[in-house]
């Protein structure tokens, strides 16, 4: 008897499964986020036969807030929510623009979230209170790709320039060890607030 209620249970589980997935929209969810990427910041095209590679670096996302010393969390100055990533840049191999100034900070810590329904990964950098740069990401078959571009208050008060291309290939697991030091790397605590 007991043998029969599994075999029962185990068919009205597979035949629920179907059903499941209609009623989320047919989708599997999308893969977490949280790790390592090789990312590249290009004006125009990310294509390897564009040439418009401006920018390279690694970006880490967590899963978790980062944390210091004290075990304290800690927020970026006009933004919401706590630190849970890092940007390290490598020198700039050529252009203008935001991200691509060769003064930009190379060592930064990043607040993203994710935005349903896609999955879109938000982040800025070098935020103002009147402009700033935004990375929209949405998942990729080899990790994050999307664009990155200048904002301002009024709309327009920066030089007009076409969105950045931004590509992030999944090289490993979110480490905490290839990020800044929180609380203690003064190039990356900028813009961070104090506890």
């Amino acid at each position: 008897m007991e043998i029969m209620m599994r075999w029962i249970v185990s068919i009205v589980l597979v035949a629920l499964a179907p059903a499941a997935a209609v009623a989320s929209g047919g989708s599997s969810p999308a893969a977490a986020p949280a790790g390592a990427y090789a990312v590249r910041f290009c004006q125009g095209s990310c294509s390897p036969h564009a040439g418009a590679v401006r920018r390279t670096g690694l970006l880490v996302l967590f899963d978790e807030p980062l944390r210091d010393q004290q075990g304290r969390t800690r927020d970026k100055w006009l933004e919401p929510g706590p630190i849970n990533g890092c940007l390290r840049l490598d020198p700039v191999q050529g252009g203008a623009g935001w991200v691509f100034a060769p003064s930009a900070q190379t060592r930064r810590f990043v607040t993203w979230s994710v935005h349903a329904p896609d999955g879109t990964v938000r982040f800025e950098l070098d935020r103002a209170p009147d402009a700033g740069y935004q990375v929209e990401l949405k998942p990729s078959a080899s990790g994050l790709h999307g664009m990155g571009e200048t904002w301002s208050v009024p709309p327009g008060a920066l030089d007009a320039r076409p969105p950045d291309e931004v590509d992030a290939r999944r090289i490993g697991k979110a480490d905490p060890s290839r990020c800044p030091r929180l609380g203690v790397d003064s190039d990356a605590m900028h813009d961070v607030s104090e506890p």
